[in-house]
C-alpha cells in the first residue's frame, strides 16, 4: 500500500482508514494462525515419545503467554488510533482561518497605510498614530502563535501516522513468520521446532511495538514541551497589556472630538 502523503506527511483520511482496516485484517490472520499452530501442535503431542511431548507442552504455554502479552501491547494501538486527519486539518483551519487572515492586518497597521497623518493633526492624531506600533506587535503575536500551533498539529499527526506505519510493519513480518511456522506444526516432528520458533517471532514483535510506542512517547513529550512553551509566551502578554487588546492610554486620544474647542481636537491637515 502506498500513500500519497503531503509535505508534512500527513495522510488522508481514507488512507488512515485504510491503514486502520489493515491492521484489523492482520490481527484476525494472526489469530487464525496462532489457533492452527496451536490446534496442529496439540494433535502432535498425542504422537510424540513423553519427554518430547513435554517440550512442546512447555513452549506452547510459553506461546501462550506471549500471544496474551502481544495483543496487550498491540491493543494499547488499536484502542487508542488517534486521528491524524482532524488534527492536520484543525491546524490547517488556524492558519487559513485565523493566521493568515490576521497576518494580512499586520502591514496595514502603519502610519503610510492608514494615512492618518496625510489628513489630520493635532494630539489625538498622534496618540491614534503611536497606538499602531503596538496592535501590530499584537497581530504579528497572534500569527506567530497559529504557526506554532499548526506546526504543533500536523507534527503530532505526522507522529501517529510514522506509529501507525511502524506497527504494521512489525505485524506483517511476524505474521509471514507465523504462517511459515504453522505450516511447519503440520507434521508431527515439525510442531516441537514450529512452536519454540513461534515463540521467539511473538518475543521479537512484542520488542518491536514496545519500541515503537516508547519512541512515539518520546516524540509526544517533546511536542508537549513545545506547546507548553507556546502557552507560556502566550500567558507573557508582552503584546497584550494585562491580557488585553493594546489601546491607547492617552489622555488626549480619549477627548478626539472634532469641535469642542479644546487642544485636541481633530483637525484637516493643510497643505501648504
Amino acid at each position: 500500500m502506498s500513500f500519497a502523503a503531503d509535505a508534512g506527511g500527513v495522510i488522508s483520511e481514507g488512507e488512515f482508514r485504510d491503514l486502520l482496516a489493515k491492521m484489523d485484517t492482520k490481527l484476525k490472520d494472526i489469530d487464525a494462525s496462532s489457533a492452527k499452530l496451536f490446534d496442529r501442535s496439540n494433535r502432535a503431542m498425542l504422537l510424540l515419545p513423553p519427554g518430547v511431548s513435554d517440550m512442546l507442552h512447555d513452549a506452547l504455554v510459553k506461546l501462550r503467554d506471549l500471544m496474551a502479552k502481544f495483543f496487550d501491547e498491540i491493543a494499547k494501538v488499536v484502542l487508542n488510533p488517534g486521528w491524524p486527519p482532524g488534527l492536520y486539518s484543525t491546524g490547517n483551519a488556524w492558519t487559513s482561518q485565523v493566521g493568515g487572515p490576521i497576518s494580512s492586518l499586520s502591514g496595514k497597521l502603519t502610519t503610510d497605510q492608514m494615512r492618518i497623518d496625510n489628513f489630520w493633526t493635532g494630539p489625538a492624531a498622534d496618540a491614534y498614530s503611536a497606538i499602531l506600533p503596538s496592535q501590530q506587535k499584537a497581530v504579528e503575536a497572534i500569527k506567530q502563535a497559529t504557526d506554532v500551533l499548526d506546526s504543533n498539529l500536523t507534527k503530532a499527526a505526522a507522529g501517529i501516522v510514522v506509529l501507525w506505519i511502524g506497527v504494521i510493519a512489525a505485524v506483517a513480518s511476524y505474521l509471514i513468520e507465523l504462517v511459515a511456522e504453522s505450516g511447519a506444526a503440520a507434521t508431527v516432528v515439525g510442531a516441537p521446532p514450529a512452536a519454540a520458533a513461534a515463540g521467539v517471532s511473538t518475543a521479537k514483535v512484542i520488542g518491536l511495538v514496545i519500541a515503537a510506542i516508547g519512541v512515539f512517547a518520546t516524540y509526544a513529550a517533546l511536542l508537549a514541551d513545545s506547546i507548553s512553551t507556546m502557552r507560556q509566551t502566550m500567558y507573557a502578554n508582552s503584546a497584550f497589556p494585562d491580557g488585553k487588546w493594546p489601546t491607547s492610554t492617552a489622555a488626549d486620544f480619549n477627548d478626539g472630538s472634532l469641535s469642542d474647542g479644546d487642544t485636541t481636537d481633530w483637525r484637516i491637515k493643510t497643505h501648504d
